[in-house]
Parts: structure tokens; sequence; C-alpha cells
């Protein structure tokens, strides 16, 4: 094709323009530039899956009723497009050119390959394979793979339709590339076939993958094998540059070949460490042939990095390779070998100086031991070898945090899974090296410890500490916790001893006066060694001496606690340490897991122990212990502390259960903390913008007080009376006062803890004592916060009072038939909605922040709409009869609130899009929309509303928004049936250009895309056809009509099926026949890949009557 022979249609670019609006549309600083690029180019090189908005935004160009794809008008459909990518693919010599159009086709191919002809396709599949071998060895290696995947979709979407297609990979492993070249398009069609594509694809994907696997995976391993093997330098030679790309090449082939997803799942990189690969038996003519292992570990003896490191992730994947795939005499070999060659390398530290030669060799030890149990060899000289070398690396390793902190977790797993099989009685059983492992264990204990000890001094000095990642710290601990368990006897002592010898060293500098900060941090370590250790206990697994040394470390980590405690209460000037505080509290969380739970407390050895020790006979002893920690560092830490909110946790998980807050409730320090629970000395409670630690600390409170579910009055009466005084006192102040300095921070507490309180309540009694305290003269403060325009953080403190004091949280406000309590609640909140809703719409003060000063507020008010109306404890349909304006007042102002705020913020502010759809979704449901005065004007809104939503982030709210609609079309069509008139049905009967929009809009999600709540748009599309019936023919057939000649006989037919399944009258029944018609349509379309092209100027087809076509006629359409 000659781009700048003369045409009669719009002017040809020549290449160099194509070449710049290629680098603009990838490189250009200026956004409008590469927008308008991206618009020439979209007109050279459609991909006929562009969205609507793109369509909308990029061309404007319209057909009709529906906006089209503006295309070159010598493309005709997409293998038109293809050819004329390809060929500039061909032609030009720019990096940037070939990168996009490259991105392009492989769209192109993705969406619209299936509707090329066999020797479109052929030729497509050629001119890329071309492309690569001209170009290939000129290219970036990113692009050759960007080709080559390209490639391997075209060959995976035609692999049972076209015998050339299976033929690729046989041309390239027969040597028809570069040998280079032809290994890095191996690694692109394994990764490719190994890459989840869409969910559309999913089913004829899995077949190719499965008879690529079966046919084509292992020679292409084989290939790799042959190939390292011949690229592997001989001992003392040198290697050219190519030589070296290609080995590291075939490894990087190797690797991916044995990370392929043989099992149909798709591939779960957080759990690497733990799966074992499963690789055909077939493959063992490959794998367990002599000298297999030895090309790797020679391999790797012989090369420097980062290609050794490659060595050693390949012999990673191998040393996964599931056990069971080795019978016993080969298995025992190979646990041999492998055994022997980790111990070569370890014992002359090969290659170690190389950080990845170093951590992915951690790695292989984790994974060796993870998948084989090494019991074939227990007995063998090599495998005391391979425990002795491992555990001198260990100790040697475990000192090198700073050089490759993340290699101490595979070592300590490691040792790990080899203390879970080892037995104790065997500690001296030297044919099975049970000596060396009863000798390590606590030795890898003791210098994790001090190893950590000595990084954190370190990091003193550097910034960079390993306590820094808490997650981190709680993983490897963990390890240490295994190992350390599975021989108590020995190891137990090795933590209480370090505990003790650190905690006597900073008891000895407290009294001296010396600074204790790094201390403090070191101490760190011991103590969560303790706390893990601790929570590692295996309750029908532990003996009695073992709880017995629990006890010791306990009492231990409590009497440091003190020592802690008393340097906080000195006021010394050096702060307190975090991390320490943390470990504490996590001793604390371990101990009440494993020995007191939330069974209530069990008699074991540990408590006479601790009873010895620090006087702690019993559980109750300990959990009063605890809360007295909880409050300890409550009122010793401000408010942002990470020990604050963990404090705040533990206190939340006490209460939290059944039994456990019973056993709370029952302590004497809690009783204290009832009658106290404002008091000034809780530092965080100072904060007025901790909103989640004050409910997590009130939560718990109002658990503990109605434990016994019918506390007396007395009691709930002296709970409130802090709240009392301040809510009492507040009221008294002028309305204007409350905006001073001096007075805010008490308004927006009180309501915050209030808020937080009323979270806390399940029950209707409890809720009745509330309701009882705060109604009807205290609520009014709620009123004046919410009138407070000028600070909207007081207005939103008192907005999400209302929307949880309006909250039928487990079925709390569901009053008896005869009270009016929930037509009380209904006013107050309606009131506040009103309030609220007057003086953000009469506001003419220039706003900031919208979110924070207007919308924040303004979807806490549609909340608490919703759960008005949601909550079904009072009967609003009765409110109109008796005079009552709380329901209109509410209605009018959520309406005009819509009005006030473009419709796009629906989307660029996702909670109020969604508290907008929520109260949508109630308020306009079919049993209430009757109650909604609805204009033209808030209809119109509404709908825009609807659309806008339907591309919001959450499905929830693109699904309540079809159920708006659902609901209102319902109601009018239900109207129309039963010869009713209503105001709902003149706006519907007076703008069918809305519901004619939302009917196309529908039709085009469900049609050309791949939604997962399809349910939700079949209920309103079903009740918008049965008002254009005529229209949604027109329209699908118009869509048809633009679809290419070879999909149409298969689409006609299953559109068919859909738009005739049912009878176009709304009732439950032909509804639910739509939607399974909709859902059959899907798979119908899925299974035969019709994916629907973006109509275009140059696709416009004979026109079709999609009804009245008979399957002859079908197959006419797909023959043209």
């Amino acid at each position: 094709m000659n781009v700048n022979q003369e045409t009669d249609g719009p002017v040809q670019p020549t290449l160099e323009q194509l070449d710049t609006w290629c680098e603009q549309a990838l490189s250009s600083a200026s956004s409008e530039a590469r927008e308008e690029a991206e618009r020439r180019l979209r007109y050279f090189f459609p991909t006929f899956s562009e969205t609507q908005a793109e369509l909308s935004d990029a061309y404007g160009i319209s057909s009709g009723q529906e906006r089209v794809l503006a295309v070159f008008p010598t493309i005709k459909g997409p293998a038109d497009a293809a050819r004329l990518m390809t060929w500039f693919l061909h032609q030009s010599a720019k990096v940037y050119s070939q990168t996009y159009v490259v991105r392009r086709l492989r769209t192109l191919v993705l969406n619209h390959l299936g509707v090329m002809a066999d020797d479109q396709k052929a030729a497509l599949r050629v001119s890329l394979l071309e492309a690569i071998r001209e170009k290939g060895g000129d290219m970036p290696a990113f692009l050759v793979d960007d080709i080559t995947r390209t490639l391997a979709l075209v060959v995976m979407f035609t692999w049972f339709d076209m015998s050339e297609s299976r033929d690729v990979i046989d041309q390239v492993l027969e040597g028809a590339m570069h040998r280079v070249l032809a290994l890095q398009m191996l690694r692109a069609f394994v990764e490719e076939f190994n890459r989840e594509l869409p969910a559309r694809y999913i089913a004829r994907q899995r077949r190719v993958v499965v008879a690529f696997r079966d046919k084509q995976l292992k020679a292409i391993f084989a290939h790799a094998l042959e190939a390292m093997r011949a690229a592997t330098p001989t001992a003392g030679s040198d290697t050219t540059a190519e030589q070296r790309q290609a080995l590291s090449q075939s490894l990087l082939l190797q690797r991916d070949c044995l990370g392929f997803d043989f099992i149909g799942l798709a591939p779960d990189e957080a759990s690497d460490d733990a799966v074992a690969i499963q690789i055909p038996s077939t493959w063992k003519d490959v794998v367990q042939v002599d000298g297999f292992l030895d090309a790797y570990f020679d391999g790797y003896a012989r090369s420097g990095p980062p290609i050794s490191s490659q060595f050693i992730e390949v012999l990673v994947q191998v040393a996964s390779i599931r056990r069971s795939f080795y019978m016993e005499a080969v298995r025992v070999q190979f646990v041999r070998r492998m055994a022997r060659g980790i111990s070569e390398i370890l014992s002359g530290t090969i290659g170690l100086e190389d950080v990845e030669n170093y951590h992915h060799l951690c790695r292989l030890l984790a994974r060796f031991r993870c998948i084989h149990t090494l019991v074939e060899i227990e007995d063998a000289a090599e495998y005391r070898d391979l425990l002795a070398a491992v555990a001198s690396f260990t100790m040697t390793g475990l000192t090198l945090w700073e050089w490759s902190p993340n290699s101490i977790a595979p070592l300590l797993t490691f040792w790990a899974k080899v203390a879970a099989t080892h037995d104790v009685r065997d500690d001296s059983n030297a044919a099975i090296a049970g000596d060396v492992i009863s000798e390590t264990l606590p030795r890898v204990v003791r210098e994790f410890l001090r190893a950590m000890v000595a990084a954190t001094a370190r990091a003193a000095d550097t910034g960079d500490s390993p306590l820094d990642n808490t997650d981190s710290v709680l993983e490897n601990m963990s390890s240490v916790a295994a190992i350390a368990r599975a021989s108590y006897e020995r190891c137990a002592p090795v933590v209480l001893e370090t505990l003790r010898e650190m905690a006597a060293e900073y008891q000895e500098m407290l009294r001296t006066g010396q600074d204790v900060t790094v201390v403090e941090l070191q101490l760190s370590w011991p103590v969560y060694a303790v706390a893990l250790c601790i929570s590692a206990r295996q309750p029908y697994r532990s003996l009695p001496e073992d709880d017995r040394r629990d006890a010791d470390m306990f009492a231990t980590a409590l009497e440091l606690d003190r020592l802690v405690q008393q340097r906080i209460q000195s006021n010394i000037a050096t702060p307190p340490c975090e991390s320490l505080e943390l470990a504490l509290l996590q001793t604390h969380v371990a101990f009440r897991s494993s020995f007191i739970g939330e069974g209530g407390h069990k008699v074991t050895a540990v408590f006479a122990q601790l009873s010895s020790l620090v006087g702690l006979p019993d559980g109750a002893a300990v959990l009063d212990l605890i809360l007295q920690k909880v409050l300890f560092n409550l009122r010793s830490w401000p408010a942002q502390s990470p020990v604050v909110h963990r404090s705040l946790q533990l206190f939340h998980d006490m209460t939290a259960g059944y039994v456990s807050v019973r056993q709370v409730a029952k302590l004497d320090t809690i009783t204290l903390l009832l009658a106290n629970h404002s008091s000034e000395q809780l530092q965080f409670l100072h904060s007025i913008d901790e909103y989640k630690q004050r409910a997590l600390y009130y939560g718990g409170l109002a658990r503990v007080l109605f434990a016994s579910d019918t506390p007396s009055p007395a009691q709930f009466v002296e709970f409130m009376r802090p709240w009392t005084a301040t809510v009492d006192e507040l009221l008294a102040i002028p309305e204007e006062q409350l905006v001073q300095d001096a007075v805010r921070p008490n308004l927006i507490r009180v309501l915050r803890d209030l808020r937080g309180f009323l979270a806390a309540i399940s029950s209707k009694s409890n809720f009745m004592r509330f309701f009882e305290w705060i109604m009807p003269q205290r609520i009014e403060l709620v009123h004046r916060a919410v009138r407070m325009g000028r600070d909207s953080h007081v207005q939103i403190a008192g907005l999400k009072f209302l929307a949880e004091f309006a909250y039928n949280r487990t079925q709390r406000l569901n009053f008896d038939v005869s009270s009016a309590n929930g037509i009380l609640i209904f006013r107050e909140a309606s009131r506040a909605i009103w309030e609220y809703g007057r003086l953000a719409i009469d506001s003419r003060e220039p706003v900031r922040n919208v979110y924070k000063e207007r919308y924040k507020g303004v979807a806490v008010c549609f909340t608490t709409l919703m759960r008005l109306v949601a909550g079904k404890y009072v009967a609003i349909g009765v409110m109109p009869l008796y005079g009552d304006v709380a329901l209109e007042r509410a209605y009018q102002t959520v309406l005009e609130l819509l009005r006030q705020f473009p419709i796009a913020d629906v989307i660029a502010y996702p909670k109020l899009g969604k508290a907008t759809m929520s109260m949508l979704e109630v308020l306009l449901a079919k049993n209430n929309v009757d109650l909604v005065q609805l204009t033209e004007a808030a209809h119109e809104q509404i709908m825009r509303l609807c659309v806008e939503a339907f591309d919001h982030a959450e499905t929830a709210v693109s699904s309540a928004a079809c159920s708006v609609i659902d609901g209102l079309l319902t109601a009018a069509i239900e109207s129309v049936d039963a010869g009713r008139s209503q105001k709902l049905v003149e706006l519907v009967q007076a703008r069918p250009d809305i519901t004619q929009h939302l009917l196309k809009t529908m039709l085009n999600i469900v049609l050309f895309e791949d939604r997962p709540n399809d349910w939700s748009f079949s209920r309103p599309l079903f009740c918008l056809m049965v008002l254009h019936r005529e229209f949604a023919l027109q329209y699908t057939s118009q869509i048809v009509q633009y679809q290419p000649a070879e999909r149409r006989g298969d689409l006609i037919a299953a559109l068919k099926d859909l738009l005739s399944s049912t009878e176009l009258v709304l009732t439950t029944a032909n509804r639910d026949a739509f939607t399974q018609a909709l859902t059959h349509y899907r798979r119908e379309v899925t299974a035969k890949n019709l994916i629907l092209m973006v109509p275009s100027t140059q696709t416009l087809g004979a026109p079709v009557d999609i009804m009245k076509s008979t399957d002859a006629e079908a197959q006419e359409a797909m023959a043209e």
C-alpha cells in the first residue's frame, strides 16, 4: 500500500506524518497534543472497540440516532485495519510508531479476529512473523515481546481452526529464527498462553492452553534446556555477549515453562513458596535424566551475575516439582543430588557475594524443604552435611539483614519446616542428624534475636530499622516461634534468658539515668518472641512444663512492662518507645488468646505458676491486668499513636464476644471505668479528629454496660451523667456562641461520642433508654449543630449522629404499633435534613473544598433519609393524610439538593454517588414513588444521574441506578394498565426522548460490554422495551446493520431469541423470562465469540429486520 498515492477521498497521510503522530501520542508533554495525535491515529488505525464515551468525545459524528466511528475510507472492517497496521509496522523504522501500532493491533486481534476470513488471519499471522524475522534483531526487546504476544493471540484464537497456526511454534523450534530471537519469542508465547484473558475468553482459552500444554510446552522446555547446555561455558573458558544473552534467555524460558499454570488455576504469587509445581508425568524423559541437576549447578558455578542468579531461580522451580512426580528410587537420587549441590555451594560460598544469588539460594532452601520432607535421605551423609552447612550459613545470614532483608524469612522457613517434623525423642540420634537439629534450633532462635537486636542498634544511625515493618516482624517471629515450640525445652530458656538479660540491663540504665532509647527498641525483639511463642501454643499438644515456661516468660514480660510504666510516669524527657509498647501489647493479646480465650479461662499449670510469680491466680485477674494496661496506654499516649489504636482494638476484642464481654463486665477495673469514662486523664479523648478511636472506646463501653441485657436505670443514668452535664451546659449557651473555640471542641466531641455509643446498641430495650434520655430536649443540641452553616465539621458531626439515630440496626427501632417514637425520630431527622438543605441551597459563600464543605454533608443527608424510609418503622404513607409536612419537606429538600451539584460529580466523588443512588433506590421504589412529588426537572435530573451512575466504579451503585429506573417505570406502566392517572405517568409520557435514550444506553451496555450485573440491567431494560418495542427493534437492527457480514447471521439469531423470548407485557413471569433470555444471550455470544463492533462510517450494511428474519435469511446474511 502506498500512502502517498492520490485518492478521491480524504488525503492519505505520509509515513512521516504517521511517525510524528505516534511519537506525540506516546511522548508529548502536552495533553492536548497527545489527544489530538490519538484522535488522528484512531482514524487510520481503528480497533472497532472504542467506548461510547470515546465516540462522543473524539468524533461526535452521528448517523441517525447512533454515534458511529469515523474511519479512513479504505477501511471496511477489522481485516482492512489489520492490513494497514501491519503495513505500517513493516514500513516504519521508528520505535514509537511500532509500539503504538502493535498495541492497537493487539486490541483489534483480541476483539475482532473472529470476523476475518481464514486467508486474512493467515496473512496477518505471516505478516507478524515476517516483521519479527526481518526487524527483530534491531528492535528493543520489549517491542519483540509485544509483537510476539500479538502473534500468540492470533495463534491461540486459530489453534483448532488452522493447523498452520500450530506450526508457528514448530517453525521457531526448528531454527527458523536466530537463536536468541527464537528463545525470546518462545518465552513470549509461554507467557501469553499462561496469561489470563478477560472472562469472555476463558472457556476458549482454557481449551487451547490445555492443548498447548500437552503438545508444545514440553518441547519448548526441552529446547530451552538444550540451548542452556549449549551456551553454558566450560570450565575456564570465556563467553561472548551473544552466548551470555542466549544463556540468559534459555534460563528465563525454563523458569516460565516451569511456572506455567499446569492445573488450570490462576497463578498466585502470594503463595509462591508454598505451592508444588504440577508438571505432567510425560515430562519424566526430560527431567529424570542423568546429569539434569548437574547442568544447573555446573552452570551456576561457571557463570557470574546476573546469569548465576537465574540458574538458582530455575533450581527453585525444579525443587518445587511435586514429590509424586518421582518414583521412590528416582526421588532419592534427586533429593541427594539437590542436597549435595546446595551443600557444595554453601561450603565453598560459591557466588554468595552477590545479593541476588544469596537471596535466591535462601529461597531454594525454603522451597526444597517445603516440598520434600528429606525423609528419604535422613540416614544418609548428604542429609547431615546439608543440615550442618545450612546451620553455618544461617548463623551468618541472620546477621546480614541490612544487605538482604527479605532473605531472612526463607531461612527461618527452612528451619521451621525441619522443626515441624523433628521429634524431640530423636535429639540424640546421630544416625538421622537428630543431634544437629537439636543443637541448631536453639542456636537459630538465639542468633536471630541477637542479630535483630544488633541491627536495631545500627539502625539508630542509619534510620532503616527492621522494626519499621510490623507485618514482616510478625511473620519472621511466627517462624521463630514454630522453631522454638518444636524444642521448647531447649528454646524457651533461650528466649527467657535473652529477655531477662536485656531487662536487667534496661533496669540498670534507668537507675543510673542513662539514655534508654536504643535499648527499648532492642527489647522489642525478645518481647515479640515471648508473644509469638505463647501465641503458637497448641492446647492439646502442650505439656504442663511448657505452660509453666509460658508463665515464666509472661511474668518476665510483665515485670518489664512495670519498668516501662514507671519510666513513662517519671516524665523523663526522652519519649517512650512505640515498638516496645506494641510488643508488650502483643504479649497480652497472645496470653489472652492462648490461655483465656472466648470460652472462658481454663485451669492450667500456667495460672499456678503465675500466682507464685506475680500473684495472678486465674484468668479474671489476668483480664483485669490487661484492662489496666489498656487504660494506662490510653492515659499516657497521644491519640495519633498506633499504641492507642492497638490498645483500643484489644479493648474492642475483649468486649466483642458473648462470653468475654461478661467476663470483662465483672472486673473491678471496668466498674471504675464505667463511672469515669470521660476522664480528663484519657489523652485520646482530648482530640476531635480521631472518631474511629472514640467509636471503638465507647462501643466497647456500651457492650459492657448492656452485657446483662437489663442494666438498672441507675447504672444507665450514672453512665450518662458526664454527657448529661455537657449537653445541658451546651444547651444553656446561646446558639451564636457555639462557634467559639472554647465551646466548639466540646460540641464535636460529645456528638461523636454519643454516635459511637449509639452504634453499639443492638436491642430495642437498650435503645429505648437512650431514646428517653435524648428526647425531646437534648436532641435540640443536634439541630443547633446542623444549623452552624459556617462550620462543616460541626454540621457533619450532628448529621452523622442523626444518621445513626435513625438507623434500624438489628431491628432496634421496631416500636409497637401504638408508639409514636418512630414518627418522632422521623420528624427530628427530616427536620435536620431540611435545616441543612436550606443552608446549603441558600449559601452564597465561596467553597474551598467542595467535598468536605458541601458534598459530605449532602451525602449524609441522603443516607439519613434512605435509612428513615428503608427502616420501615414509620408508616410514612399516612403522613400526608394528617397534614404532617416532615415527609414532604425532606423529599423536597433532597430533590433540590440533587439539582445543586453537577451530574459528573456523582462519578468524581464515589461516596456521594453511592449515597445518592442508595437513597433514590429506596425513595423511588414502586411502593414509595407515589409519595414523591416529582417535577419534570427533577425527573430529568434523576434520569441523568442514573445514566452517569452506570459507569460508577462500584457495581452496587450501577445496580442501584438500574433499580431506580425500574421502580419508576414499573410504577408508571402499572398505573397506565390499571387506568390510574398519575403525575409520574404524565412525566414519562411527556418525555419519550428520555426513555429512548435510556433504552439506547442500556442496550449498548448489554450488547457491547461485559458487565457483572447483567441481571440488574435486565429489569429496567424490559420495562423500556415494553414502552418502546418498535424503537428497540429498530435500534438493535441498526446495530446489526453495522456489524460485519460474517457475524450477522449468528447475531440475528441470538437477538431474535432475546427479543422474542416473552410477551412484552409487564408481569413478573415475563420479566423473569426476559432476564433468563438475556443470560442465555450472554452465553451464546460468549460461546461464539460474538464481540460486537462499534458502528463505523465504513461498515454500514444492508437493512435487516431481526424479528422477520428466518434461519435461511440469517444464513444469507452470514454469506454476504
